[in-house]
């Protein structure tokens, strides 16, 4: 019939450069509680320990820069809001005088309009009293007129 032979192999696979060389071998055994000195040549708690101080410094440097940027906004807030309250005041202040001025402008003009207004009523009330009196001149210069043809017609 068949005149083929069996054959029998043994497949291994290797998963990493590390594990290769750590691997057992056919004759070799392991020991429990013991690891091989190539597989660990750092020991994982120093690395642990390492990081998780490398956290705690990154952690309290983020902490203090954004304390540090939190001050620098609320100082920046307060110097607006005394920015703020300064130029209001001043922009009161400085309307307060440019209504002072305004106020003293319109006293010097009221007080230049009723010195002229009362210089027009004194010349009016002169001019009033120079026609009377002109009249007064006309009305007596023609009385002495008929009286003087009176006079002479007699």
């Amino acid at each position: 019939m068949n005149d083929q032979g069996e054959i029998y192999s043994t497949l291994r696979f290797l998963q990493s450069p590390s594990e290769s060389q750590n691997r057992l071998g056919p004759d070799d055994t392991q020991r429990p509680g013991k690891t091989d000195d190539k597989e660990f040549s750092v020991p994982w708690h120093l690395i642990a320990v390492t990081l998780g101080i490398l956290c705690l410094l990154l952690l309290m440097i983020v902490t203090v820069l954004v304390t540090n940027i939190f001050q620098c906004i609320q100082e920046k807030h307060q110097r607006q809001e005394i920015l703020r309250n300064c130029s209001e005041k001043y922009i009161m202040q400085n309307d307060n005088y440019l209504k002072e001025q305004i106020l003293t402008n319109k006293t010097l003009k009221y007080d230049v309009l009723k010195n002229s207004f009362q210089q027009k009523k004194e010349l009016d009330s002169r001019l009033i009293q120079k026609n009377r009196c002109h009249r007064e001149n006309e009305i007596v210069f023609k009385v002495l007129q008929n009286t003087e043809e009176r006079l002479e017609g007699m």
